[in-house]
């Protein structure tokens, strides 16, 4: 292990889960102007046959009118025909290039391994398609400030598929925070813990894999969310398997206004943990998994008053964020897991990469 950090000792609600606007991003009337068959129905390809796909797009798109998924391309032309067969697809690309041309195709949604996620999503937005990217949106900070210069360059909408941050508990915990239920926020503590066996690509640094960058980014971001502001990462530890991969990671933040914040992750726990803590003056919230609150979910308010503690449900994050995104390339609605916000996520992880004593992931890249 690199370095050492005391364990805070905090009252953490356990969940077992199995894991399976920007100042650059163009205003609405800059944007492109939808013709009218893109009015009634936004058309998207996936890059690659990726086990979250289902999950993150297909399913949620049969549930809305104005979404198709048209067209799918796989590096194995035989895997990518087998995946459209499954899921009722009707386009197989014979490669990713030519799935970014087609024309059948206003949106591409890219699920591909971190280390692609720049190489692919420029490609796209420069041949005038909309971007809908997993999380991490790249492999490092350069790569994400350019991935957001060149949507803001060509006038296409580039957005980070954090599904979490569209579900209403995430707001309903804002919400408590902005009324001062807890009063003056003093401290965060977000975990995500869970077993990954390899092999895998999440243990490849040349897929810029690592725990910070599956799991750690959701953490990363419920602090950054939850304070408001962005951190300096004033201590990390990481416990590394393969060179420069961090199996398990650990950060202490500071905040402007004065609140702390720790984040863990990691991918050789037994037992799992997803949860955030949230600390005030007047009390605090446990949020058991703010990830994925539809496989259940425990939002608890301790203050003087007493203690308040149950689930939220309501329905489905990936529901949720494609309804969003949606919205935001057809009305210009909020979606706030884009441009500034992603490069900031990006930069404070790479932060803790740095403080750990590890290299950034896309060792090699044009824009690191």
């Amino acid at each position: 292990m690199a370095g050492t950090s005391s364990r805070v000792a905090v009252e953490r609600s356990r969940f077992h889960l199995a894991y399976s606007g920007s100042a650059l991003d163009p205003p609405f009337d800059s944007r492109p102007a939808l013709g009218d068959t893109m009015r009634n129905q936004l058309r998207f390809g996936i890059l690659g046959a990726a086990r979250i796909a289902p999950k993150a797009l297909i399913e949620p798109a049969r549930s809305i009118d104005s979404v198709a998924v048209t067209r799918v391309a796989a590096r194995d032309q035989s895997r990518a025909e087998a995946f459209a067969a499954e899921h009722d697809i009707g386009g197989v690309s014979v490669d990713y290039a030519a799935l970014i041309a087609a024309d059948d195709v206003d949106v591409v949604y890219n699920p591909l391994p971190m280390s692609l996620h720049a190489e692919w999503t420029i490609a796209a937005l420069r041949a005038g398609k909309h971007v809908l990217c997993e999380k991490s949106l790249a492999a490092n900070t350069g790569e994400a400030e350019e991935m957001v210069r060149v949507a803001a360059e060509t006038r296409q909408i580039l957005g980070e598929a954090v599904h979490y941050r569209y579900h209403p508990l995430f707001d309903r915990v804002l919400a408590l925070i902005a009324a001062g239920v807890i009063g003056d926020l003093e401290r965060v503590v977000a975990i995500f813990n869970i077993e990954i066996g390899q092999p895998d690509i999440r243990w490849d640094y040349d897929t810029a894999g690592g725990s910070l960058m599956d799991l750690g980014c959701y953490s990363v971001q419920w602090a950054r969310t939850i304070a408001g502001e962005e951190p300096v990462v004033t201590s990390a530890a990481a416990e590394v398997g393969p060179p420069d991969v961090d199996a398990s990671i650990w950060a202490e933040l500071a905040f402007p206004s004065g609140a702390t914040g720790r984040i863990e992750s990691s991918m050789v726990q037994p037992d799992p943990e997803i949860s955030l803590t949230i600390t005030g003056t007047k009390g605090e919230i446990v949020v058991a998994n703010p990830l994925a609150p539809q496989n259940g979910n425990v939002v608890t308010v301790r203050t003087e008053a007493g203690e308040t503690s149950g689930p939220i449900d309501a329905g489905v994050t990936y529901d949720h964020m494609l309804r969003a995104f949606v919205d935001h390339v057809i009305h210009g609605s909020p979606f706030v897991t884009m441009g500034d916000d992603s490069i900031n996520n990006m930069a404070a992880m790479d932060a803790i990469y740095t403080a750990a004593g590890l290299s950034l992931r896309g060792r090699g890249s044009k824009f690191a």
